[in-house]
């Protein structure tokens, strides 16, 4: 056995690493090493979902790290997004690791916070592999965390943002437990897209986190970023009500788990719950803060907004940006087309009129009001916050790297989603086709993915600083360029300099 820290083959893909909790067996993937389901606090399940997450005990022997871990309890949601595959088990509170087959380092750390609107995902799905970044001298780290009313209820005797003291909780596990997966734990970059986005972004306004990670990237983070502390209560007291139970750990963990999961998919968003041909019902449902369960502003795990956390400038370099049309995915320019009455009815949800119904109905060029609906969506909640968290962090003197995702997949556009084949690099990863289809631009793979990889070593991923005169945005599309304030244009506008 070598020295402490350091892995060593025992057969020709197996391989072994000391962690302060114990040996862990992983694969030696023939250019990567993975570790999956690697533990980083004790079981919640069954008597502790409701609890802040708790501390690791060490292990005798090894921890076979060669199968995906536990995905933490949710409803089932059906969606085309992505694959969202679900493990059972008691200890959905595991990691994945992905490291460079040479141990040399210490190589840069990426954390991967996935997304799922904190009501679904987990690091069990193959597009959150690692192979690409290991190949590219990056150690990756995918941690799970509760969702839904376990991440996030309030209760009268627990603590807040559970989620968030779990992601926390992986972060000191990364800092104690890296270098032996040859990572550097004084170059952590914490990312996340969507949901994971959003909780990146939560994390600058953690006290508990603060020193656990030098850079965040963010990628189609949505409104609001923070749910208030009373618009949680609220939606806490309601759940406890139609649970028929008062809001302590021991009568949420009294009622069966199937009923409350079965509450929380009614709790769903209409647009998720809304069968796909039923644009109408979609577009008259819409709103800005369809999300029930999320981060939230408790003063204490969470003590600053990501707008106030960023205007201490204390981060080392931020990188934020969206795809250029997030909610194709839900209206867009399929078929069939919401009505122009439903519209309407979404437009007035998000305090818009029917004369900016029209417009946007102009400036796209198009007669689809389902269109309309969902660039409206995409520019109120996702594009103009990230202009905004932008601006401030430029104004603070943090490094910021803004971009735009706008290659368009076919049908479908520059749709929520769309990216993470190519931030990933996995093009050919189960269920890619069937979102991009046929010919996805293997370069804009190598432009996206390399970006991150090169913010992730260095903190530049290689275009222009943003300042909140000129606002450069780095356009992802075949081919790649900067774009002055690109998070105020038209999709189309940005793809016509192609």
């Amino acid at each position: 056995m070598t020295e402490a820290g350091k892995p060593y083959e025992i057969e020709e893909t197996v391989m072994v690493v000391h962690t302060e909790h114990g040996l862990v067996q992983g694969l030696d993937r023939h250019g990567y090493q993975e570790f999956l389901g690697i533990p980083y606090a004790a079981a919640p399940y069954p008597e502790h979902a409701f609890d802040p997450p708790r501390p690791l005990n060490a292990w005798d022997g090894v921890f076979e790290a060669t199968a995906p871990g536990a995905t933490a309890a949710h409803a089932q949601v059906t969606q085309d997004l992505f694959p969202d595959p679900v493990v059972e088990g008691v200890n959905p509170l595991n990691l994945n690791v992905y490291a460079p087959a040479d141990t040399g380092g210490p190589y840069p750390v990426l954390v991967w916070l996935h997304g799922g609107g904190f009501f679904s995902g987990g690091n069990a799905s193959p597009w959150y592999t690692g192979e690409s970044f290991a190949r590219d001298g990056v150690v990756l780290v995918v941690p799970n965390y509760r969702l839904a009313a376990e991440g996030f209820m309030l209760l009268d005797d627990s603590v807040a943002n559970r989620a968030l003291l779990d992601i926390t909780m992986a972060l000191r596990w990364v800092r104690d437990n890296i270098e032996a997966f040859g990572g550097d734990p004084a170059n952590v970059t914490v990312a996340g897209q969507s949901a994971g986005a959003t909780a990146t972004l939560a994390l600058s306004g953690c006290p508990g986190a603060r020193g656990l990670f030098r850079r965040l990237a963010a990628m189609s983070a949505g409104m609001p970023l923070l749910s208030s502390l009373t618009r949680t209560h609220e939606l806490s007291e309601d759940f406890a009500a139609l649970l028929g139970t008062p809001r302590t750990r021991a009568a949420l963990l009294g009622a069966p788990v199937r009923k409350r999961l079965e509450l929380e998919a009614t709790w769903l968003p209409h647009e998720v719950r809304t069968p796909p041909a039923d644009a109408d019902a979609r577009a008259r449902r819409l709103r800005q803060d369809s999300l029930r369960w999320q981060p939230t502003l408790d003063g204490t795990v969470i003590s600053a907004s990501p707008y106030d956390a960023l205007a201490e400038g204390t981060l080392d370099a931020l990188m934020i940006g969206t795809t250029a049309e997030e909610w194709n995915f839900m209206l867009g320019p399929g078929k069939p087309a919401a009505s122009a009455e439903a519209c309407r009815q979404g437009f007035a949800n998000l305090g818009l009129t029917g004369q900016d119904l029209a417009e946007y109905l102009r400036v796209l060029e198009t007669d689809n009001p389902g269109h309309a609906l969902a660039q409206a969506l995409t520019d109120r909640n996702f594009r103009t916050p990230a202009r905004e968290v932008a601006d401030g962090a430029a104004k603070a003197g943090i490094p910021t790297y803004a971009y735009q995702f706008a290659w368009p997949a076919p049908g479908l556009g520059a749709a929520h989603c769309a990216d993470l084949p190519f931030v990933f690099d996995h093009l050919d990863a189960p269920g890619a086709a069937n979102l991009l289809g046929p010919g996805a631009p293997a370069q804009l793979a190598t432009a996206l993915h390399g970006a991150l990889v090169r913010f992730v070593c260095d903190g530049s991923p290689g275009w222009s600083t943003y300042d909140t005169e000129t606002r450069p945005v780095m356009v992802f599309d075949e081919r790649t360029r900067e774009i002055p304030d690109a998070f105020t244009l038209p999709p189309d506008q940005l793809r016509r300099t192609r």
